[in-house]
């Protein structure tokens, strides 16, 4: 086998990584700044390991050498951009149809003709300008474009299978396909919906009475809110890399985290009955700072729980358990009040904040009726409301059952090893 240096390979993949994720986040920023609707809810970006690289030449034939590393293997370096509709694809591709320096050699369409298996994604391979000391190169990268629903059928299919090939029968792969039309129709209903949304959103006179209100929550120092911000989502993350050095697959999907802008603020405080102050703010909205952490299924949930409960570090003073009771809309998640320590002016002050849980179909219902009812305030017709709670209760179903599936093919996985049940 070609004796091949693997960091100096790797290290044009990795540049290429860089430079097209900061692209993705400063248009993630954009979004996020001006416009209430961001079509992007979270990035994703990987480096493939050496015996990944290896492996899949072998898998398809090639020998192991640098020339058919870099000709044959299009996707060593991988960004994915989850969206939250299917038209969000669409403004997503345009807008990387766009940029002059990324250039697209090849588009394959997943979503329109799904793979065997019941996968759905578009695809794009991109060449990405890298600016070395001597020269500038173009270096590949693979863009993976899907929906919310996409990747929550994803995340099923890699944890019934990884690792499990062997011992993974007809009936979970046939469960596989059939759930990857079950997501295809939630798709496909949640587009429906946010295009039949868009007719009863406010008019430009109701968001210009808030202006004066916006200015005076714009004009509060939000540093206290920033480091304990800063500090909780650093210790996620430190969850979250723990985990993935520990496990085989990570329960944490990913990470969000945010302080609330001001006219979430002012519109919070006025659902609340309280006026626009500074005062009412710091007592009255208990989630300026918050955390968002997606898992893929109910037991990751739990799992994601039980560290948080015996971690020292985070004092919690309250927990609502919207799982067991969702909120009258339908509204699902696990939410932890926190004190966040942090030093201002030479002594501990403590920050409250709101650590969230909740599985990928929660985050999906989650932001469908977000992107329907919070950002058009309250012009949505009841029938419309109504569908939304039901949406909710079928994502319910469907969560039990997949972790109900995944149960049963660790149970029967653990039999036909002849392993012994450790429960």
């Amino acid at each position: 086998m070609e004796n091949i240096n693997t960091e100096e390979l790797l290290f044009k993949y990795k540049l290429a990584l860089q430079t097209i994720r900061k692209k993705f986040e400063i248009m993630y920023n954009e979004l996020n700044n001006n416009n209430d609707y961001n079509c992007i809810e979270h990035i994703k970006s990987r480096i493939k390991s050496i015996p990944s690289i290896y492996n899949k030449l072998i898998k398809n034939g090639y020998d192991i050498t640098t020339e058919n590393i870099k000709n044959k293997i299009h996707d060593i370096a991988g960004i994915r951009i989850i969206c939250s509709f299917m038209k969000d694809i669409e403004i997503v591709e345009r807008l990387i149809k766009q940029d002059e320096d990324i250039i697209i050699t090849k588009r394959k369409d997943y979503i329109t003709t799904p793979k065997e298996s019941g996968y759905s994604s578009l695809h794009l391979i991109v060449k990405i300008p890298v600016v070395l000391s001597d020269k500038k190169e173009y270096i590949e990268v693979e863009i993976q474009l899907r929906t919310i629903a996409m990747d929550m059928w994803a995340s099923l299919e890699h944890k019934l299978c990884y690792k499990n090939k062997k011992v993974l029968d007809d009936k979970y792969k046939q469960f596989i396909k059939d759930f990857s039309v079950t997501t295809r129709n939630i798709d496909y209903l949640m587009e429906k919906m946010i295009i039949e949304s868009d007719k009863y959103n406010l008019k430009e006179q109701d968001r210009k009475q808030n202006v004066d209100k916006i200015k005076i929550i714009e004009q509060i120092s939000f540093l206290k809110y920033e480091l304990a911000e800063k500090q909780l989502y650093e210790k996620i993350q430190n969850i979250s890399y723990k985990l993935s050095n520990t496990k085989d697959i990570n329960p944490i999907e990913h990470i969000k985290s945010r302080i609330k802008k001001p006219n979430n603020i002012v519109k919070k405080l006025e659902k609340l009955s309280y006026e626009v102050t500074e005062e009412n703010m710091n007592h009255h909205i208990h989630d300026l700072v918050g955390t968002r952490i997606v898992c893929s299924f109910l037991s990751d949930l739990e799992e994601i729980k039980y560290i948080i409960e015996n971690d020292s570090s985070i004092k919690i003073i309250k927990r609502k358990n919207y799982i067991d009771n969702p909120k009258p809309n339908g509204y699902r998640s696990f939410h932890y009040n926190v004190l966040i320590p942090i030093k201002m002016n030479n002594k501990i002050e403590y920050v409250e904040a709101e650590i969230q849980i909740r599985t990928i179909a929660m985050d999906m219902w989650a932001t469908l009726e977000h992107k329907i009812c919070y950002k058009k305030s309250g012009n949505i017709p009841e029938e419309m409301k109504d569908n939304l709670k039901e949406i909710s209760n079928y994502i319910n179903i469907i969560d039990r059952r997949i972790d109900s599936k995944i149960k049963d093919n660790k149970n029967d996985n653990i039999k036909k090893l002849g392993l012994k049940k450790h429960m």
